[in-house]
């Protein structure tokens, strides 16, 4: 049975096909930016829903032409947090005629977390930097002991810092805690993460066998700050990155240091195994959430 599935984030909409053998899901994406002004509006614009509306109907056309047997689209911070957000789920409906799935942010981090698949003998916290919110979840033997969903991402830290590092990092503080419980392996997770991996191992072009399992230190993550607030071309140094998330990666960056911080680690492995593939275990194979 192949299962699709379509993840609707802040920056970007993704699309998997999954069946029971599935490890890693081969992904793609459009990066349609839905939460561009919802910091300063509490709004998503009528564009941004329109493009990002038109992105999931097009990964659903994708998916009937792959003979998938069921199709699912969920949503998260961007969505459940816009005042409009039933505009987007319903614009969604009328194009493909599938209700989306605006899940909270506790499931968020729960389905990171079983995505990531962790090892199940070590400690581990999982983190996901998206587009308008983080979520941040550690566990042991695959119980989780802390979860926890905090409204700050890229797209929301673009808004709201306007280019001012000092002002990014002064919005993260007051969002992601400073002391979280200590860990053995940090994972990142999603969108952010993997950027960041990529950047780290392979810039020219993103390899997502290469980026799995792949390490970045806090070191690189200033140096990626540096270069994102001393206004270089991130693109031109880093050939891997979309447009859309060479303008707001250094937001990312000042994210992940904060969390390795609070976390008492000097660096973070990146997964691609996530959100989709915790939806999966989720929805198809009735992991407990």
């Amino acid at each position: 049975m192949k299962t699709a599935i379509i993840d609707v984030g802040s920056n970007s909409v993704r699309y998997a096909v999954l069946t029971e053998t599935t490890v890693v899901a081969k992904k793609q994406l459009n990066s349609t930016v839905l939460a561009d002004g919802l910091f300063f509006s509490g709004k998503l614009s009528q564009e941004a829903i329109a493009r990002t509306s038109d992105a999931v109907k097009e990964f659903c056309d994708c998916a009937k032409a792959e003979k998938v047997d069921n199709i699912f689209v969920f949503a998260t911070e961007a969505v459940r947090a816009a005042q409009n957000g039933k505009d987007f789920t319903d614009a969604v409906l009328a194009k493909t005629g599938i209700a989306v799935d605006v899940i909270e942010g506790a499931v968020e981090a729960q389905i990171g977390f079983i995505g990531a698949s962790p090892d199940k003998t070590k400690t581990v916290a999982v983190f996901d930097i998206g587009g308008a919110s983080c979520e941040i979840v550690s566990g042991k033997n695959g119980n989780i002991t802390y979860s926890k969903s905090v409204p700050v991402g890229c797209v929301r830290l673009h808004d709201g810092a306007n280019g001012e590092r000092a002002r990014a990092v002064e919005l993260i503080s007051a969002a992601i805690p400073k002391e979280l419980p200590q860990t053995e392996i940090a994972l990142g997770i999603g969108g952010t993460a993997t950027a960041l991996g990529s950047m780290a191992s392979c810039p020219k072009k993103y390899e997502p066998e290469i980026v799995h399992g792949s390490i970045v230190k806090k070191e690189f993550l200033l140096k990626v700050a540096d270069e994102f607030f001393d206004r270089k071309n991130m693109r031109s140094l880093y050939p891997a990155l979309t447009q859309n998330r060479a303008k707001v990666i250094g937001y990312g960056a000042l994210a992940a240091l904060q969390i390795l911080d609070a976390l008492g680690k000097s660096e973070f492995t990146v997964s691609e195994r996530d959100n989709i593939e915790g939806y999966y275990e989720w929805k198809i194979k009735g992991a407990n959430i």
